[in-house]
């Protein structure tokens, strides 16, 4: 199995044990127990448990992975449609360390887990009489759907809403090389890195790698020298996203060792409906 092979695979295991893991940390199930059972403190046991028709954080939530989407208010305004809403992650927090993404321009940035994206609900459809209307948030930090809906629309017919499309974010650490003969490498589906230019000068090397990416919103890439011999690199940005790597341990090697690494959007299985209750 190629790399990209393996990256799918684990991303996809994660995805499932951690949703399972983190909500079974929250959610306390009564057992029934033929002796004596001694209680819980009141502190320690969940408002709720995890049975049909009960909920985590809110009544009207949706569960995606481990995070609950809470809708918070529709307004229709000049033939737009907006529901609002939050994302209230259901992980534990303590102890956990902040995470570190690759953002706009190659620059690292450290998110507290407060204040992660927990997940994307990307695409959602508003299910009415007349048929269904496509639409979703801006982008992965956006708290609100938004819809194009004809004159004279009401909230009132609004059959149904699901999220048909939604993401959660995952670390990416990928090796691949490039060279002269093998300018070109997919590291994953949909991204591409490619050799630029090679410069030589008196002690040292640059290495221009590019980075294309066929939808932004669902990576974030920056790429570093795999193993010793390379100084810190810097990303430019004119047009295509590209990094300029030193390297400074004589004569390069061929092939280039590289990796990429930032955060990936991972898809989530399934259609979430989202509650109708209290926007209307």
């Amino acid at each position: 199995m190629n790399i990209r092979g393996v990256l799918l695979v684990v991303v996809a295991f994660l995805v499932g044990a951690f949703a399972a893991g983190s909500i079974g940390v929250r959610v306390i199930r009564e057992v029934a127990a033929p002796e004596e059972a001694t209680s819980l403190p009141a502190e320690n046991v969940s408002t709720t448990v995890s049975a049909a028709g009960t909920y985590q954080i809110d009544p009207r939530e949706t569960l995606l992975s481990s995070t609950a989407l809470v809708p918070t208010t529709a307004e229709t305004s000049d033939g737009e449609l907006g529901i609002s809403y939050d994302l209230v992650s259901l992980a534990p927090r303590a102890g956990v360390e902040p995470v570190e993404f690759i953002g706009s321009f190659g620059f690292l940035t450290v998110v507290e887990n407060e204040d992660l994206d927990h997940v994307y609900p990307r695409s959602w459809i508003v299910e009415t009489p007349q048929g269904g209307i496509q639409g979703g948030p801006a982008n992965p930090s956006a708290r609100a759907a938004r819809f194009i809906v004809p004159e004279g629309f009401t909230l009132d017919a609004i059959d149904r809403i699901v999220i048909e499309e939604a993401f959660a974010p995952y670390p990416a650490d990928i090796p691949f090389t490039l060279s002269a003969s093998a300018p070109v490498v997919e590291v994953l589906p949909g991204v591409t890195m490619r050799l630029l230019n090679v410069s030589e000068g008196a002690t040292t090397t640059i290495v221009q790698v590019g980075i294309d990416v066929e939808d932004p919103d669902l990576v974030a890439l920056s790429v570093e020298g795999d193993g010793p011999g390379w100084r810190s690199a810097f990303f430019e940005a004119e047009g295509r996203p590209r990094v300029n790597l030193t390297w400074a341990a004589g004569e390069l090697p061929d092939p280039i060792e590289l990796v990429a690494r930032g955060t990936v959007m991972v898809p989530l299985e399934g259609d979430f409906e989202v509650s109708l209750e209290g926007l209307r």
